[in-house]
Order: C-alpha cells, then sequence, then structure tokens
C-alpha cells in the first residue's frame, strides 16, 4: 500500500501538541495507540455472537450512556 504524503507542517503541529501535554494518563494513552502494529485480531464465533448481540440490543435502544458506564465502572472499583 502506497501511503500518501504526510505534510511536514501537519508532524510538527502533532509533535507540538504532544510536547505540551502533561497529563501522563494521556501521554499513555498516546503511547498506546503508536506503538498499536495494524495487527488485525481474529475473532472467536463466540466472540461475533456477542458483537452481534451487543449491535443489536444498540439498536433497540438497549443500550447505556457512557457517561453511565463510566459511573458504573467507577463504582464496581471502588468496592
Amino acid at each position: 500500500m502506497i501511503m500518501a504524503e504526510v505534510k511536514p507542517k501537519y508532524k510538527t503541529k502533532l509533535i507540538d501538541k504532544i510536547n505540551s501535554i502533561s497529563d501522563k494518563n494521556i501521554l499513555d494513552e498516546i503511547n498506546r495507540l503508536l506503538e498499536i502494529d495494524g495487527t488485525i485480531y481474529e475473532t472467536s464465533i463466540e466472540q461475533k455472537n456477542e458483537i452481534k448481540l451487543a449491535q443489536q440490543c444498540l439498536k433497540n435502544n438497549q443500550g447505556i450512556s457512557s457517561h453511565k458506564a463510566d459511573d458504573e465502572i467507577e463504582e464496581w472499583l471502588s468496592k
């Protein structure tokens, strides 16, 4: 695959932005994203079925907001 040429100005802007970040959690997440090597993960039949079920639940408005999910996670972690 031929990669599109990235403008140096874009890279410089991105590097400047990263240099301005002092939050370790954000830097850890950026580092994690940069370490992704394009690996394609194979899912099992069970995982595919769970994904389809979750997608159907979302279509039926049976999901929860990310805010509600965050609240539930915080509650679980505090136990």
